[in-house]
């Protein structure tokens, strides 16, 4: 290590900031030649500092201490007189840009509220063998999924986390991974095509299944210290609406019994869409008599043919584009089509199209508000396009799904919190006109057809004691409705 990371090391051993035994580990799996600032970054990246404040004074004092003796500690011992003692943490200006600490929460005190036992010791991985990986990566993401969690990450220079009901829990009990371990787990259970896709693009997006129910949605990608993989753990069924939190479940249903017109799942990203999907997907299974065809990416959640027939259709393995895909979708007699996600201005008229020409659509965006889907379908044409646009959208639109998921108050699951707009004449207006603004005045007062604002599902869900009052003001803006959750809890 060079001079100026020896100082650092010392120093935050010196002041009791970070166990002997954890600075040892990082240098050991650290390149020789690594420099200040990335070694600081890893310091932050594995939660041993979280006070940038005392960070930015220790590389200060380092930098001094190097300069001042032009040598280094020897295996962090007492070196020279060292530079003065780090104070308590004070307000001091952040890190360079290249240093910005990643935003990772430790395990709350307390402990975790999972078991973290069952967590294989991911690095033996940098001496095994290809099959020896894989069964370490399978039995790590099997007891993440036994444990609740919803995504595992495993990552080069950086102890392995899991996500718990929305928060981050670095694993205590796993060692930082070295950049070999972490590029044999998070490669080993690609196939030739996509270690060469992997190699060429420096990302990847797939699905892994170790059996018909256990599926991962994955993403591998190369960053600064080597290969990361996140991992989203598929739920091993089918859930009902009801089972993922709607509180009007029928409502929905409704609209999985037209045979024309669009429906849109939205909401940002890690908010349930695909789960949402595959529910509406499994009523039309069940229900009607018909051909579904899907265009996903990655097939995240299989649904066998029941008494329709179901075909998916997965981007790079089974089509090479959305585009392409509904074009062909187009000339093999569906009756509904679900695209994955309408992500261009192609896709997006030919689902619109479609729709209006005797298809059931079914599509996701993310957009956070009904009016604001609409918006986004809108804003995607040309000027001259808009207003064929807006009556094709106007006469085909079925109903507008937009879906938050927020931990519960007791942070033990998280719940559903939706906007739904169902059209009727008003919103059919409002949409040729393009008056889309006015649009929450009408969900307002559609309550009685089963719409509801996203404010107002926080309301009820914070009425219901299921949020907390700081969950329901971060979703909450209308000035009476805050004031409301203000006085009930005795806020200014």
């Amino acid at each position: 290590m060079n001079k100026e990371v020896n100082w650092l090391c010392y120093l935050a051993i010196e002041h009791n900031l970070v166990q002997r035994e954890s600075i040892e580990a990082l240098v050991a799996i650290c390149d020789p030649d690594t420099e200040l600032m990335p070694f600081a970054q890893a310091l932050l990246d594995n939660h041993f500092i979280t006070d940038v404040g005392i960070l930015q004074q220790l590389l200060e004092s380092a930098s001094v201490a190097t300069h001042e003796h032009g040598t280094s500690p020897e295996e962090f011992g007492t070196p020279a007189p060292a530079p003065a003692p780090v104070p308590a943490a004070r307000s001091v200006g952040a890190l360079p840009a290249q240093a910005a600490p990643v935003a990772r929460q430790a395990a709350p005190s307390g402990g975790y509220p999972f078991n973290i036992d069952g967590f294989p010791d991911l690095s033996k991985a940098e001496n095994a063998s290809e099959e020896e990986c894989r069964v370490l990566i399978t039995q790590f993401l099997r007891h993440a999924r036994r444990n609740g969690s919803s995504d595992a990450h495993i990552s080069a220079l950086a102890q392995p986390f899991v996500r718990h009901f929305g928060q981050i829990f670095l694993l205590a009990n796993q060692p930082i991974l070295s950049a070999e371990a972490a590029r044999k787990l998070n490669l080993c259970l690609l196939n030739e095509r996509q270690l060469a896709e992997f190699n060429e693009k420096r990302d990847l997006d797939h699905c892994c299944s170790f059996t018909k129910t256990e599926r991962y949605r994955t993403n591998v990608m190369f960053h600064n210290d080597g290969v990361e993989g996140s991992y989203r753990i598929i739920a091993d069924r089918i859930m009902t609406l009801s089972e993922l939190g709607f509180e009007q479940p029928e409502i929905l249903e409704k609209l999985t019994t037209y045979h024309q017109g669009l429906i849109l799942i939205t909401g940002p990203a890690s908010s349930g869409k695909t789960t949402t999907l595959a529910a509406l997907v499994e009523l039309i299974n069940k229900n009607r008599h018909d051909h579904i065809i899907t265009v996903e990416d990655p097939v995240e959640i299989l649904i066998p043919s029941k008494n329709c027939n179901v075909s998916q259709r997965e981007l790079g393995s089974g089509t090479l584009s959305f585009p392409n895909a509904l074009k062909a979708a187009l000339r093999e007699d569906p009756d509904i089509i679900i695209l994955g996600e309408m992500r261009d201005m192609e896709t997006i008229e030919m689902g619109i199209s479609a729709a209006e020409t005797g298809h059931l659509v079914i599509g996701t965006l993310n957009t956070n508000s009904a009016a604001a889907t609409l918006d986004r379908l809108l804003d995607v044409f040309p000027a001259d396009q808009q207003s064929q646009i807006r009556a094709m959208l106007a006469e085909s639109l079925r109903g507008v799904i937009c879906q938050t998921l927020v931990p519960s108050k007791d942070n033990k699951k998280l719940l559903m919190v939706p906007e739904i707009l169902i059209s009727n004449i008003a919103v059919i207006n409002l949409i040729r006109t393009n008056k889309t603004a006015q649009l929450n005045s009408v969900i307002e007062t559609g309550s009685k057809q089963g719409m509801m604002l996203r404010e107002d599902s926080f309301m009820r869900r914070y009425l219901q004691g299921q949020v907390s009052a700081d969950t329901a003001l971060r979703f909450v803006f209308n000035d009476i409705k805050r004031q409301q959750i203000k006085s009930a809890e005795g806020m200014n």
